[in-house]
């Protein structure tokens, strides 16, 4: 697992603080896709801790829509007097397993067939893939065969890339040619690092 990224303690005692009593924050942030430092007015809904990063879930000036905001990437950060806008619908569970931190490709649920290593499948009766999954012993091997019912997302197809030789994926097509493809660019790297050198 990754280190967590560091957080200043009065970024994080004025996030909690306008949660706790509903008020709007102005902050200046770091963008990652630009590299510059913006500012905002947000009005934080909820925390979400993710690995190894922490995320404000806020909508951002007048805007009514959510984003998500890496808490150790605001560089500044104070209570508004702005009022504070309320997303009245707003269900932080909901949002989350919605998918909104699972790069959803699609709103459809995907039927996942997969042959797992012993090791697998001891980690999935302790922490389930999904509400809906089973697991059943193959024969003449200690291997078990798992179906589940999962969102159409890029997090569950990493966690399967990750389970590297411990995991067949029967199941979605596209997804297990996903995995064949990427496996043979990680082969070719390290058989030839000479050329990705040459490339940077």
């Amino acid at each position: 697992a990754l280190i967590p990224a560091p957080l200043e303690e009065v970024t994080w005692q004025t996030v909690t603080e306008a949660l706790l009593t509903h008020r709007a924050i102005e902050v200046t942030y770091l963008s990652r896709s630009s590299e510059k430092e913006r500012f905002f007015t947000l009005h934080p809904q909820g925390l979400v801790s993710r690995h190894s990063v922490t995320y404000l879930v806020a909508t951002v000036n007048d805007y009514t829509d959510l984003r998500q905001f890496a808490l150790h990437r605001i560089r500044h950060a104070q209570l508004s007097e702005t009022a504070w806008n309320e997303k009245g619908d707003f269900d932080l569970d909901a949002y989350i397993q919605g998918g909104a931190f699972g790069y959803r490709q699609s709103q459809k649920t995907i039927n996942l067939s997969v042959n797992v290593a012993p090791q697998v499948a001891w980690l999935l009766t302790e922490t389930p893939l999904a509400t809906e999954q089973s697991l059943t012993p193959l024969p003449d091997s200690r291997w078990q065969h798992l179906e589940a019912q999962v969102p159409d997302d890029q997090q569950t197809l990493w966690w399967l890339m990750a389970m590297g030789a411990n995991v067949q994926v029967l199941a979605p097509a596209d997804w297990r040619d996903d995995i064949v493809e990427t496996a043979r660019q990680v082969i070719a790297q390290h058989h030839t690092p000479e050329s990705f050198r040459a490339t940077y």
